[in-house]
């Protein structure tokens, strides 16, 4: 049985059909400024469109369904999902039992006594309970705070995967779970030999028991995945990277780029999961031996289960209590003058690197030579879902010229690993990330592109849905750049929540980057207490120490919509303007562009309070339209305007 689904680029409607059991579902990636909502509604309700299973968001018991939010619906409250014709529950109350982000939206909304904020609804919902290798037929229906219901969407049906019959228990295999014995050979065979035979993600299963003699803590090195399978850590079972950097052989790592990055080393060591191709691994540091832009190399990954994947990149802090009333990991904030002190698998990794490199500068170092918690480079279709996120010596869970990618129920806990990002997508495209958690030393949700002349043909970061999403800690909520050679486009973030990242919706680069981000829909989000930039799209972030060839054209931010947005910064310690906006001057003569402004940038329906002035320069042909904002501290107006021409303000309180 195929299903056909629909999402939208550019304006222009994309067909995708594939046959669900057999391909893993489907691409229901909905981004662009088209997406932008439309709140006027009759008195009938429509129908929720789009109603979908994602990427590899199934297995033989369960399935993931996801669907876009009719084009009117400001009276949409929640929303029934229907089996067989028959109700089997409530979006909002399904999020409940399944997403670890929704005990923190509760707690937000709690809080929310003035009713200030937009309200967030849930379009994801988890079934359980299915039987193998079957169909089933489902329909959505939207729902009004009266309970009124709309008529059912288009209804989907599914087939389940057939039951798993190659499941490779890695403490059957051998593998040791004391948390000391180092497991990297043992599980490392049992990957190799459960997906040499297996055709897709269900025809293989390595498991990462809880229920072991031995121990339910898991020690390995770098391991390798393959297409075709599944692998799954238990609820209670621990995969952890082992502290040796002996175990992440830099031999086995990769190169980010196509250019040498700086002139000490930019290889990097493997990560804790990898696919990675066995053709380009690293050889000598002036080789670029170990760079691939190749895609479609692998195909068919899953990685879930409700246990935890532990980078052991840094020392463990004191929990905190959380807004929820639960203990929170914290972890210490490193650094290349730290390492030693405060690093685990981190200190290892630099401390090898300048015993190699005693010459090299120790920052191009630590830039390269720590371990991410995954790389997944060339994979077509991937579905990362429910494991706990912790403790990267480096990056959290990267996905590198990928596509059909879903990541999905997954807990983040990187704070405060510098670097620690939650997940980066990185010239990739076709994205769902829905009913997460984060709490992060770097940014939350990232895309990246490359950077320089070497970029301006590539891949674009594109076509990402992004959706019921709990943002906690990070430098930002959701982010393009600073690497945006290639574009950064397509995006829809709808429906989260954001509370005390030092940015949200964050947009940086320099100007010899290029390229830039569009098309970016920022829609039914709630912020509240931004430690530093609610919005901000600048052209000066610090690009660190990469060295490369300057783009054609100067980096630009452009088509850029924000609408139904709340910020409340009353408790917010920000000292930074609400909105910070930066061009480029055109004075460099070394870099030859001309003066570059960012533009058709829409703020429409945002209610603000508490905010600190803006600081806006060279922006253009960008409109404000229904903005509202209250409490302004730090100065007698909230807009701070220079070099800047033809910007619309209609409705905006109070006026420029």
């Amino acid at each position: 049985m195929s299903h056909t689904l629909f999402g939208y680029r550019t304006g222009a409607l994309i067909l995708f059909t594939c046959l669900l059991a057999a391909c893993g579902g489907s691409s229901s990636n909905s981004s662009s400024s088209s997406e932008s909502s439309s709140n006027s509604e009759g008195s009938t309700l429509s129908a929720p469109t789009d109603l979908a299973v994602p990427t590899l968001a199934y297995d033989d018991t369960s399935l993931n369904l996801v669907w876009k939010k009719p084009a009117s619906y400001a009276r949409v409250t929640d929303y029934n999902v229907y089996l067989n014709g028959t109700k089997i529950g409530s979006a909002a109350a399904n999020n409940t039992t399944n997403s670890p982000a929704k005990p923190y939206i509760d707690a937000f909304y709690t809080a929310d006594t003035a009713a200030f904020h937009t309200k967030v609804t849930f379009h994801n919902y988890t079934v359980t309970g299915l039987s193998p290798d079957t169909r089933y037929s489902f329909t959505v229906r939207a729902v009004d705070a009266s309970g009124n219901e709309s008529a059912d969407s288009t209804a989907l049906t599914v087939k389940t995967a057939p039951a798993f019959t190659n499941v490779v228990n890695i403490a059957n295999s051998g593998a040791v779970g004391d948390g000391s014995t180092v497991n990297t050979t043992v599980i490392q065979n049992a990957i190799d030999t459960c997906a040499a035979s297996s055709t897709s993600a269900y025809g293989c299963k390595v498991l990462v028991p809880a229920d072991a003699a031995s121990g339910k803590i898991f020690v390995t090195g770098a391991l390798f995945l393959k297409s075709n399978m599944t692998l799954e850590i238990a609820e209670g079972a621990t995969l952890k990277a082992s502290s040796a950097s002996t175990d992440f052989p830099i031999s086995s790592g990769y190169q980010l780029y196509s250019y040498q990055t700086n002139s000490t080393d930019d290889r990097r060591p493997p990560s804790l999961l990898n696919a990675l191709s066995s053709n380009h691994r690293n050889g000598l540091i002036t080789e670029r031996s170990g760079y691939d832009e190749t895609r479609n190399v692998f195909t068919n990954i899953r990685i879930v289960g409700k246990g935890i994947l532990d980078g052991n990149g840094w020392n463990r802090l004191a929990d905190i209590t959380d807004e929820t009333s639960q203990a929170l990991p914290q972890f210490a904030a490193g650094s290349s003058s730290t390492y030693s002190s405060l690093g685990v698998l981190a200190k290892s990794q630099m401390a090898a690197a300048v015993a190699e490199l005693p010459s090299g500068a120790v920052s191009d170092l630590y830039s390269n030579r720590r371990s991410s918690l995954t790389t997944f480079r060339g994979v077509n279709g991937i579905y990362v879902g429910g494991l706990t996120l912790r403790n990267p010596a480096y990056h959290g869970v990267m996905f590198i010229e990928s596509q059909n990618i879903v990541f999905a129920g997954t807990t983040s806990q990187s704070y405060d690993v510098n670097n620690g990002d939650g997940v980066e997508f990185g010239n990739s495209e076709n994205i769902t990330v829905f009913s997460n958690f984060f709490d992060t030393g770097d940014d939350d949700v990232n895309f990246a592109a490359g950077q320089g002349s070497a970029y301006e043909n590539g891949n674009p970061a594109q076509n990402a849905w992004i959706f019921n999403n709990y943002m906690r800690e990070g430098h930002g909520a959701v982010v393009a750049g600073s690497h945006t050679g290639a574009w950064i486009q397509d995006i829809l973030a709808e429906d989260n929540v954001m509370y005390h990242t030092d940015n949200g919706l964050r947009m940086k680069s320099i100007p010899a980057t290029g390229g830039g981000a569009r098309r970016v829909t920022f829609r039914d989000n709630a912020m509240k207490d931004i430690t530093t930039n609610a919005f901000i799209f600048t052209l000066s972030y610090s690009a660190g120490s990469n060295v490369f060839t300057n783009a054609a054209n100067c980096a630009q931010f452009q088509n850029i919509t924000v609408t139904n947005v709340t910020l409340d910064n009353l408790g917010s310690s920000s000292t930074k303007a609400f909105l910070s906006v930066d061009g480029y001057a055109g004075t460099d003569a070394t870099l030859g562009y001309a003066e570059t402004f960012q533009e058709a940038i829409t703020f429409d329906t945002v209610k603000i309070t508490g905010a600190k002035p803006s600081s806006i320069s060279r922006l253009k042909n960008s409109t404000f339209k229904d903005v509202t904002i209250t409490n302004v501290t730090g100065g007698t107006t909230p807009w701070v305007i220079s070099n800047s021409s033809n910007n619309t303000f209609i409705n905006v309180s109070p006026a420029p």
